[in-house]
């Protein structure tokens, strides 16, 4: 063994960096107000939220008029958007004839409780957490996850490169990247990448080191037991968000080839018991093996138990997942306009792609396919199972492939994101190992480094910057994060016609009647959708007390009109056929005014501050 070779399994700059992600990242979650920074509870976070209070406090998954009460002592808003089901008994009787045994079911006689409508086991392990700190208890949990997944990413990839490149990628692949904005997400998006990657760590670490130049404490990477530790992680992680299924197949389809059989037989046992063990746990605690499924309900604003009497039809939405709904997935009218978009904004789309969010994932791909002759069979195996998940997102939710309009990129990416990192070929070069730094953060810094902000106003990080540079994800309409700003998003124009505009950035200022100011020297973005067919955009122009040069574009074209002081004009827009969203048809429209002014500085009498550029009245043409 050379010198140099035990230098690249030198552990001390893993370690050092994984003592740093805990002491900052654990001293954020411990010295966090969480309920004033984080602006309030809202989404899926509720549900996780009351789980892991309900495990630390109560001991139990029910839900009861308490566990709402508690909810308050933080966040007085509630927990808008908590996921409730009905509870299930099961009564099991012997029978003469085969299968010799059946299954009533019935209501749970016991009306004062309910059950959560999600995964329990992010909470479940969770739970000791809070039960020491607190709601800070789930940051401080995140913030070992991150830690061990800074470690696990030095140590395989110093297996095969120099100490500082290791170290300058494993950094890269966190924090220039949208993962540690989920730091202070409630839910399991940090926990499920976690898992993933560890897992992968444990199956692939023997793949890339030897025994006799590994660390001190890795020799059990190199037995049997570390494919069943994977396979169990995995495990976990499938239980917490299904789709992460197709995960566990690059390690069976390697004991395969290896003709490993033994391994390959306890693994698919081990993975399989693991999440046996976990539905049963469903069965004992709701008498429903489908979290998703029953009788579930979500809630904005009025919640069970909290008004003595009042019906559960009456304060909840319908929102369980017993059935899919083909006809809408697999519309032929629509579906591969749909799909060949969406393989385009998954990759670069403004809102949730890789390469704004997750570049690091994205330079891993790239640099693994030109790593001729140093490309193996279960990195093809990895990326295969990567673009399969990618794919099942696309197709199951093409709708809302990027997990809702709250989200920050794609966080249903997020446990796929961990096996990235395992395509990375050896680097030698520390310049290259800096490129994912250097394009990460040109896109992510400002949500990586300024998360509860970010989390709390998903929009605003795509309204400057590079982030314009990117196409809008046309198939997330009602999903994009500008529609958790009300005044900003569904808004209705149009007098003959009536039709709805989001507004994309703050360049436009709210709606007065049926007309818009756009912000001087500043170009507004603005998505325009209607139900009925429309040939043009017809858009009448009015400049105030300057001059200005506005330029309207649509697509490829683009058309400029000079405006004298208190002048108006009319640009009429042609329109195609749009993109088909569900029903509708939608079109991205751009105005730019050149010049503005601010009535305040204009007239003495005006109280208006705002910096003008030309009014626009927007009407759509048949």
């Amino acid at each position: 063994m050379t010198l140099a070779a035990s230098h690249r399994r030198d552990p001390v700059p893993g370690l050092i960096a994984a003592a740093i992600v805990l002491s900052v990242y654990g001293a954020i979650a411990l010295s966090t107000d969480f309920s004033r920074v984080a602006f309030g509870i809202q989404s899926d976070e509720a549900t996780y939220y009351m789980m892991g209070h309900s495990l630390a406090e109560d001991g139990d998954f029910a839900y009861r008029r308490e566990d709402l009460a508690r909810v308050w002592r933080e966040f007085p808003s509630g927990p808008s958007g908590v996921f409730l089901k009905k509870g299930t008994d099961l009564d099991l009787r012997a029978t003469d004839g085969a299968p010799f045994l059946t299954i009533d079911r019935r209501p749970d006689p016991d009306t004062a409780q309910l059950f959560y409508g999600k995964s329990y086991i992010y909470p479940l392990v969770a739970a000791p957490f809070v039960a020491l700190f607190g709601t800070n208890g789930f940051l401080f949990f995140h913030a070992i996850l991150l830690a061990l997944a800074t470690l696990a990413a030095y140590l395989f990839l110093n297996a095969r490169s120099s100490p500082i490149v290791s170290l300058v990628l494993a950094s890269a692949f966190f924090m220039a990247s949208v993962a540690p904005t989920y730091f202070v997400w409630i839910t399991p998006e940090l926990f499920n990448f976690s898992l993933v990657l560890l897992g992968y760590f444990c199956w692939l670490y023997k793949e890339v080191a030897a025994p006799e130049t590994s660390p001190r404490g890795t020799a059990w990477l190199f037995k049997p037991g570390s494919d069943l530790a994977a396979a169990a992680l995995i495990a976990l992680a499938t239980f917490s968000k299904p789709s992460n299924l197709l995960l566990i197949l690059p390690l069976l389809a390697w004991l395969l080839a290896r003709r490993q059989w033994r391994r390959l037989l306890l693994a698919a046992v081990l993975f399989g018991a693991v999440g046996a063990v976990l539905l049963a746990g469903n069965v004992a605690i709701t008498g429903d093996w489908n979290f998703q499924g029953g009788d579930r309900r979500t809630f904005y604003g009025s919640y069970p138990f909290q008004e003595r009497g009042t019906p559960w039809e009456e304060v909840g939405q319908d929102r369980a997942t017993n059935r899919v709904l083909w006809d809408h997935l697999f519309d032929g009218r629509v579906f591969w306009t749909v799909f060949s978009h969406n393989l385009v904004y998954v990759v670069v789309g403004r809102y949730a792609g890789l390469l704004p969010y997750f570049f690091p994932g994205l330079f891993a791909i790239v640099a693994f396919l030109l790593a001729r002759g140093q490309r193996t069979l279960w990195q093809w195996l990895i990326l295969g199972a990567a673009a399969a998940e990618v794919l099942l997102l696309l197709l199951w939710v093409p709708y809302t492939f990027n997990g809702g309009g709250g989200s920050i990129g794609n966080r249903y990416f997020m446990s796929t994101y961990g096996v990235l990192l395992f395509l990375l070929p050896p680097i030698a070069s520390a310049a290259w190992a800096f490129v994912p730094w250097a394009v990460g953060t040109l896109f992510s810094a400002q949500v990586t480094f300024n998360p509860f902000f970010s989390s709390f106003n998903p929009a605003e990080q795509a309204k400057q910057g590079p982030l314009r540079w990117l196409p809008v994800e046309l198939t997330l309409v009602n999903d994009l994060p500008i529609n958790t700003q009300p005044n900003r998003a569904r808004i209705w124009f149009g007098e003959a016609r009536r039709f709805q505009i989001y507004f994309l950035d703050d360049n436009a200022y709210a709606r007065e009647d049926l007309t818009f100011w756009v912000k001087g020297r500043s170009t507004a973005e603005f998505l325009v959708k209607t139900v009925e067919p429309a040939s043009a955009l017809d858009l009448d122009l009015a400049s105030g007390e300057v001059a200005t040069s506005v330029t309207v574009s649509r697509g490829w074209r683009s058309q400029r009109v000079e405006l004298a002081p208190n002048a108006t004009a009319r640009v009429s827009v042609p329109l195609d056929d749009g993109f088909p969203y569900i029903g509708t048809r939608v079109w991205r429209v751009s105005i730019r005014s050149s010049a503005g002014f601010v009535p305040l500085f204009i007239s003495g009498a005006s109280a208006d501050n705002r910096f003008l550029g030309v009014r626009v009245k927007p009407e759509l043409r048949q």
